[in-house]
């Protein structure tokens, strides 16, 4: 019996004597082991970190015929939550390297619109359309601004808010459009320290459906388990909004940054001097030149591109979300802290019913 097969038996056998079996969440089932591609991806190898190993022991809901069981994603879909080619889809030439989008490029990207005092309005936050009817944001888009500002639409098809429509050269867009949010549910167990945020995600839920176009669409967030389970770490990821830019000024044309995923344990050293404490539900990405995400880029969201399964087209997927960052903008070698989306699905799949 190799050491391997030891390591496994022998950490396997402390999940049967704490004798504690979890309830799987909506949108899961209990199964052995060696049906759980997420759970058979960490045992079969050793060194698990201090974070797969609770990951394990909360999912283990079962111990029968001397098998460990597991939760694990259900192979039944939800219909609800669209599947490429279905979303994440963008014909247009990718433009790497560069900041600028094109005027068709994440037709997902929502603007959050408050209105305050004096009868104005303002868009101090950003979001996807992950179906239909529903828009992800950041929690503290809803609870940390002022209180006299609410949120009360989301504008879609946006690209240049200085003109609607939006022509870029001889390419001219629809007219935006802009639906009034009927509902706000902030993630139960958001909280804040400081800076950090924990939980920091929300869903919108729009007054009507709206209808998909080539400036509207929506993107794909991970639903597969074999999808929740990867790793980005040191991936190409891009982030995209209206944000506060170099220059201190919001943008008025949809700007994209491109940035590599960073590790937890290098994501916790550059916070350690500030007393955060990033957790596993946390995902930073950051870049070596100054590029970030900003202030006014909060729930935006952070994107990979690539083939992923059940997809034979490249497309995006939704892997994080703004939330809290340096409180510099743009310090070279600092990450963005965003919400890692995956750890959140059985509750955005749960809420998202219509």
């Amino acid at each position: 019996m190799n050491n391997l097969v030891v390591y496994v038996l022998v950490f396997a056998s402390s999940f049967v004597h704490a004798a504690r079996f979890n309830t799987c969440a909506t949108g899961e089932v209990c199964k052995p082991q060696n049906e759980c591609e997420a759970v058979m991806k960490i045992t079969s190898k050793g060194g698990w970190t201090p974070q797969e190993r609770a990951y394990l022991k909360s999912k283990h809901c079962n111990y029968v015929n001397r098998l460990n069981h597991f939760c694990c994603a259900s192979d039944t879909k939800p219909d609800h939550l669209p599947e490429a080619p279905k979303c994440g889809i963008y014909f247009g030439d990718r433009i790497v390297n560069g900041e600028d989008t094109n005027i068709d490029e994440f037709p997902w990207f929502a603007l959050i619109q408050y209105s305050k005092p004096g009868n104005r309005i303002g868009h101090n936050c950003g979001g996807s359309l992950i179906n239909d009817q529903y828009v992800l944001t950041a929690a503290h888009c809803k609870i940390l601004v002022p209180k006299t500002w609410k949120i009360t639409k989301v504008r879609l098809g946006e690209w240049d808010m200085r003109t609607n429509p939006d022509c870029q050269e001889d390419f001219c867009n629809d007219r935006y459009v802009e639906v009034p949010v009927v509902n706000i549910l902030v993630h139960p167990e958001y909280y804040f320290e400081g800076v950090a945020q924990y939980h920091d995600i929300a869903i919108l839920k729009l007054e009507r459906k709206v209808e998909f176009s080539n400036w509207i669409k929506p993107i794909c967030l991970p639903v597969d388990a074999r999808i929740r389970s990867m790793d980005f770490t040191s991936h190409s990821l891009e982030v995209v909004g209206f944000g506060l830019t170099e220059t201190g000024f919001t943008s008025p044309v949809k700007k994209k940054v491109e940035l590599d995923g960073r590790t937890q344990a290098e994501c916790q050293a550059q916070y350690n001097k500030a007393g955060v404490r990033i957790f596993e539900k946390h995902f930073c990405a950051g870049s070596d030149n100054g590029k970030d995400s900003c202030n006014g880029d909060s729930g935006s969201p952070l994107m990979k591109f690539g083939n992923f399964p059940h997809s034979k087209f490249g497309h995006y997927m939704q892997v994080g979300l703004v939330s809290f960052g340096a409180r510099r903008c743009g310090t070279p070698d600092s990450s963005g802290v965003y919400v890692r989306v995956s750890e959140y699905m059985d509750w955005i799949i749960e809420n998202t019913k219509y």
